[in-house]
């Protein structure tokens, strides 16, 4: 699965943590009125408003929500939604038996009506992602229209946030890996077989009947897609449609999951391809990839790397590292895979620092914590996988039978995925997750459902993001096969949180599940902003291509390039603040940008450098209609000047003015 390659970042990649806006830096969705958590989100963050209810609905809703199911709803810590808690068998097989207190929220209905046109059941994905605690708003807010008329019902999954979550010490908090994982698996003792999504589908099940609803609608992105499509092969009947997101389906799957480095040459291409500077100046970035990779396996990089915080990490660039943590950082704009191409292209000239700045954003001394198990539970994770997933081993073998079972797999495997070697992608821990940490112990082997099964008669929707580094068109199809007939759209300029970029996500969910017709998807073919990228990282301003000049007194060559090595430095700050939790980052080659949250421009240089010849201080705004910053730009020359930079930023087709001296240059502001 792609959850699997990219723990290290799964509870952000598990909910949503930001939606966002066209040409604009996202605003943080949860909790509604805490400090956002990065740069984008800082520029547009406001309190959310709560969900409206007019007080004789909300008492009509509620009232009829407990009449109908006689289960005890009370207010949550937000009083727009319902609370309660549906007991479900922990055994399936033994109902008598230890029962797990399900937690489930109700939002009822906005609209005037007295009764629910139906409702909308969601869980998240990871799996371990508890939709209670972690982020519920986004999709409150995608689903406003549709709330209207429908009740959305959140559960936490068995094992997942308020639904007593599975907390095991050393596996949440980054212990050895494969250690850690049987401790984690002996310490769930005979219970450990029972976090199955087949299970989850059954709960799902019994909350449907449990709140009276007739037929529903199923909503999941990610692992969650499993949930949704599992309870839709067994119970089709209850079901009025099913929308999936960026779907991480494991019936079918190839147990090394080498989909994701078989399709980095095209993410590569682009990522860079959607981007002026970048595309400019590199007409091939899949060669460029595979140039690295070629080159990290033969000999990795190592030094000091400063990464965005400007932290300096002594560290060593592998080809595992490239393919298991550098493609999936996002960073908010897909930095990873944004600037990759350039990295190459600056250590084919003996410039490593690029390439170390990436390394270091992802280095795994930074260790692999995953915080608070009711917001994201590794040993759901490990129990839910485990019984899920195909392996490449009798899961009920014992120990040296299955490593046998394993070495034979990987042995006949080709010698490449892609760009990648199998070594680099099937690397055994929390770098790569092959074998797969369920190889410690037994486990039972339960399929979501049979390899034949399908979702038949239920109309479906599959949203895809172009930018999906670890669900590429290969296994997008997978989960497209499972619902016949399913419409399948994919977005383009979207990641993983495919839903919450931009508003086309929204437009398309919120219309099949009111219409069941997915109608005009013409919008899924404008991405939902210009993520910005440099086209190359020049050591010297001699070495930036020259700006164009748009006014004022011609500008020799020299004072055009310095003005792209001006530009860029600015913008490549503000991409890089916005991929950090803290308020200082680093230049590329010194000097800082720091975040000063109540400044009327709050993004403030300090001799930041993106070459080395190059420093640039002063501030500038960001805002949804873009920058507009004023500096000081100490020349190669030793000479001081001003500089402004004016314009909207990320925007498709944006662009910046940089006003340097007398003279004014266009720059690509995405």
């Amino acid at each position: 699965m792609p959850t699997i390659r990219v723990r290290t970042a799964a509870v952000a990649l598990a909910a949503c943590a930001a939606v966002v806006i066209a040409g604009a830096p996202p605003a943080s969705p949860a909790p509604r009125t805490a400090a956002p958590k990065n740069g984008f989100a800082r520029v547009l963050a406001t309190a959310r408003p709560a969900v409206h209810h007019e007080p004789a609905v909300r008492r009509a809703a509620t009232a009829q929500l407990r009449a109908k199911t006689g289960l005890e709803l009370v207010p949550c810590e937000d009083p727009a939604f319902l609370c309660g808690t549906v007991p479900v068998p922990l055994n399936r097989r033994k109902p008598d038996g230890r029962m797990v207190p399900l937690h489930v929220e109700v939002l009822p209905h906005t609209g005037p009506a007295a009764a629910p046109a139906g409702a909308v059941f969601i869980t998240l994905g990871g799996p371990g992602a508890s939709i209670s605690l972690f982020d519920k708003y986004p999709y409150v807010d995608m689903l406003a229209k549709v709330s209207e008329t429908r009740d959305l019902v959140l559960v936490d999954q068995r094992g997942v946030g308020l639904s007593t979550a599975i907390d095991c010490p050393a596996w949440q908090h980054g212990g050895p890996f494969y250690p850690s994982a049987a401790q984690c698996h002996d310490q769930l003792g005979d219970t450990a077989n029972f976090y199955s999504t087949i299970d989850v589908a059954d709960d799902l099940e019994q909350v449907r009947r449990t709140l009276g609803y007739s037929d529903i609608d199923l909503l999941g992105a990610s692992y969650a897609a499993n949930d949704m499509v599992t309870y839709a092969t067994r119970r089709p009947a209850n079901v009025r449609s099913i929308t999936i997101g960026a779907p991480a389906l494991t019936v079918g799957t190839d147990p090394f999951y080498a989909y994701p480095p078989k399709g980095f040459p095209a993410l590569v291409d682009a990522v860079c391809g959607g981007t002026p500077a970048c595309s400019a100046a590199n007409p091939d970035p899949a060669s460029s990839l595979a140039w690295l990779a070629d080159r990290l396996r033969r000999r990795p990089v190592s030094g000091t790397g400063v990464d965005s915080h400007g932290v300096p990490h002594q560290i060593t660039v592998t080809e595992n590292l490239l393919a298991t943590a550098i493609m999936f950082f996002n960073g908010g704009s897909f930095v990873g895979p944004g600037e990759i191409t350039q990295a190459a292209v600056a250590l084919q000239h003996g410039d490593a620092v690029p390439l170390l700045r990436l390394a270091a954003d992802v280095d795994p001394a930074n260790g692999f914590d995953a915080g608070d198990p009711r917001e994201f539970s590794n040993g759901h994770w490990l129990a839910r996988l485990c019984t899920d997933q195909p392996v490449q081993w009798d899961k009920n073998a014992g120990p040296a039978a299955r490593l046998g079972q394993y070495a034979a797999a990987f042995a006949a495997e080709p010698a490449q995925y892609g760009p990648i070697s199998k070594g680099a992608w099937d690397h055994e821990g929390y770098l790569g997750y092959q074998p797969l940490p369920c190889i410690a112990s037994r486990w039972e082997d339960r399929p979501s459902y049979p390899s034949i099964a399908r979702v038949r008669g239920v109309p479906g929707l599959v949203v895809s993001g172009q930018y999906d580094a670890g669900l590429p068109d290969e296994a997008i199809r997978i989960a497209s096969r499972m619902i016949p007939g399913s419409a399948l759209v994919e977005l383009a300029g979207a990641g993983h949180q495919v839903w919450f970029y931009g508003s086309c996500g929204a437009e398309l969910v919120q219309r099949f599940i009111t219409t069941l017709k997915v109608g005009d998807t013409s919008c899924a073919a404008t991405p939902p902003a210009g993520w910005w990228m440099p086209g190359s990282f020049p050591l010297t301003a001699a070495a930036a291509p020259p700006a164009r000049q748009i006014g004022g007194p011609s500008a020799p060559a020299d004072v055009r390039r310095l003005a792209t090595a001006t530009a860029w430095t600015v913008l490549d700050g503000l991409q890089h603040q916005a991929s950090i939790s803290g308020l200082v980052a680093g230049g590329l080659r010194g000097g800082t940008i720091t975040y000063v949250p109540d400044a009327e421009a709050p993004f403030v240089y300090d001799n930041a450098r993106f070459t080395r010849d190059v420093g640039v201080s002063g501030a500038t705004t960001w805002t949804a209609d873009g920058i507009d910053g004023a500096f000081t730009v100490s020349a190669p020359t030793g000479a001081t000047m001003t500089a402004r930079l004016t314009g909207p930023f990320t925007k498709l087709g944006s662009q910046l003015t940089l006003t340097l001296g007398q003279s004014s240059f266009a720059i690509p502001g995405y």
